[in-house]
């Protein structure tokens, strides 16, 4: 059996503001709670002029969401997921930090150019959020992204993966 999942991330859309965090942090791992950028989340702004559901991070994947995404998320109920505050030098809208913090996987197919990736699906337990074991990854259901599709949720692009069992 296969079912279809999404890799998410941001769309990096012209103009948009990027930001980079007071505090140095390891660039190649999936945030967790002990760095120090989630104990201490200040962020400043890097460049750019548009503010997103998604606010990405200057020099990596990893990204802050904003109060709207917050609530479509806690209004669903959805798990897998962790967010933090933050504060933002120079932008007075609410955003948070994102902690993905199930993990699934791992990859145990993958096209030649990375781009669809399959994973074990007798390892997922009903995470709406995920991401995939040894990769920097962020999955969501097939659900999750329609419910964000219909709100309008900005900045996010969606890829297929996919669960084998």
């Amino acid at each position: 059996m296969e079912k279809e999942f999404y890799a998410f991330g941001a769309k990096h859309i012209w103009a948009e503001k990027r930001i980079a965090p007071v505090n140095d942090y390891y660039t190649f791992k999936l945030l967790d709670e002990s760095d120090p950028i989630v104990s201490d989340a200040n962020y400043y702004v890097i460049k750019g002029k548009k503010l997103f559901d998604l606010l990405t991070y200057e020099d990596w994947s990893q990204f802050l969401i904003s109060k709207r995404l917050k609530d479509v998320l806690e209004r669903e109920r959805y798990n897998g997921y962790k967010c933090f505050s933050t504060e933002i030098e120079g932008i007075a809208d609410e955003y948070f930090g994102w902690l993905n913090i199930a993990e699934v996987g791992p990859v145990i197919k993958k096209t030649e150019d990375n781009f669809i990736v399959w994973f074990d699906l007798n390892t997922w337990h009903n995470y709406d959020f995920f991401h995939l074991k040894g990769t920097f990854r962020n999955v969501c259901t097939k659900e999750v992204k329609e419910v964000l599709e219909q709100e309008g949720i900005t900045n996010i692009e969606f890829r297929p993966c996919y669960g084998v069992e």
